[in-house]
C-alpha cells in the first residue's frame, strides 16, 4: 500500500498528535497520507465524514477511535468501498484491529501488503408512511424500532418475505447483523454469529410473552417491521440506525430492511480467530 488516509475521533484525547504522528512515519517511508478535516455542510446521509474529501485513489483508511467511531465511517464511506482498519483509543475493541500500542507494526504490514480484507453484512431500513418513502438509512450493527415515549409495551407485527410470522408486545425489535450480534443484541440475550457470515438476527427486546426468543434469518429475506400504535397523531415509538440516526414513526408506518448490496471492507492482519477475541473481551467486562 501506498496512499492511506486517517478519520479520527477528534473527542478522543491525543488523537491529533497519533494522527500526526502516524502521518510522519508514512512519510518517512515515503508513503502519501491525508488527514481528514471537518468543516460542516456535511452531504446528505452523512453524519461526521464527508466521503468527497476523500482521495480518489487511497488505498486504506486508518480509523483512530473505538468501535463507534468505525461503524461511523463504515457507514458515511459505504460507497467508496475502500477498505479500512481500525486502531482502538476507545474502552472496546471487537472491530479495532490494534491498539495504540501496536501502531507501527500494523503500518509495516499495510506497507509490506502482509493482510488480508474481511467484508461484514451492513444492512438498509426504509420507513414507510402510506406507500412512501419517509426516511433511509444503513447500518452497521443494527437497526432497532424501540419506545419513544412514556414507559409502555409498544404492539407491533413481523413479517418476512411478505408472510405475518409473528405479533410482538414488547419494549422494541433489535434487527442485527452478524457483527452486531455482539452489541445490543447480546445485552438483550440474543445468539452471537461468526462476524464473516451473512445473516439477520432478530431479537425481540423485554417481551411479554412466555416464549419469545430470537430469529435468525438468511440475508436474502425481507423484513418488515409494522408499527400498530393506537394514536395515529402522536408518535410512540422510534427507529434507530446503529444507535446513531434516527426518526419517529406512527401508526401504520412500515420499517423495512433488507441486506445491502455494499458491504464494509475491514483490513485484518492477525490470525487470532473470532472465539478468542471475544473470549479475551468477555473475560475483561
Amino acid at each position: 500500500m501506498d496512499k492511506f488516509f486517517i478519520i479520527s475521533n477528534t473527542e478522543k484525547e491525543q488523537t491529533s498528535e497519533t494522527a500526526m504522528s502516524i502521518q510522519h512515519y508514512l512519510e518517512k517511508r515515503g508513503k502519501y497520507c491525508g488527514i481528514y478535516k471537518a468543516t460542516g455542510n456535511l452531504p446528505i446521509r452523512s453524519r461526521y465524514t464527508d466521503a468527497r474529501k476523500v482521495p480518489k485513489d487511497t488505498q486504506c483508511i486508518l480509523v483512530l477511535g473505538g468501535d463507534g467511531t468505525i461503524i461511523q465511517a463504515s457507514r458515511d464511506l459505504l460507497n467508496l468501498q475502500i477498505p479500512m482498519v481500525g486502531i482502538n483509543l476507545g474502552t472496546l475493541g471487537y472491530l479495532a484491529e490494534v491498539g495504540a500500542q501496536s501502531i507501527e507494526p500494523l503500518l509495516e504490514k499495510l506497507i509490506q501488503d502482509e493482510y488480508y480484507v474481511e467484508e461484514r453484512m451492513m444492512i438498509q431500513g426504509e420507513l414507510k408512511r402510506e406507500g412512501q418513502s419517509i426516511y433511509r438509512d444503513v447500518a452497521l450493527n443494527d437497526i432497532v424500532l424501540g419506545r419513544g415515549g412514556p414507559l409502555g409495551v409498544i404492539k407491533f407485527e413481523l413479517c418476512v418475505n411478505g408472510e405475518c410470522l409473528n405479533h410482538y408486545k414488547a419494549d422494541g425489535m433489535i434487527v442485527a447483523t452478524p457483527t452486531g450480534s455482539t452489541a445490543y443484541n447480546l445485552s438483550a440475550g440474543g445468539p452471537i454469529l461468526a462476524p464473516n457470515s451473512s445473516m439477520f438476527v432478530l431479537t425481540p427486546i423485554c417481551t411479554h410473552s412466555l416464549s419469545s426468543r430470537s430469529i435468525v434469518l438468511p440475508d436474502d429475506s425481507i423484513i418488515e417491521l409494522i408499527y400498530q400504535g393506537e394514536n395515529k397523531r402522536r408518535a410512540k415509538a422510534v427507529v434507530s440506525y446503529d444507535a446513531d440516526t434516527s426518526c419517529w414513526i406512527e401508526n401504520g408506518d412500515t420499517i423495512r430492511i433488507t441486506c445491502s448490496e455494499k458491504k464494509a471492507k475491514l483490513i485484518r492482519i492477525s490470525k487470532v480467530s473470532f472465539l478468542e477475541t471475544l473470549r479475551k473481551k468477555m473475560a475483561t467486562q
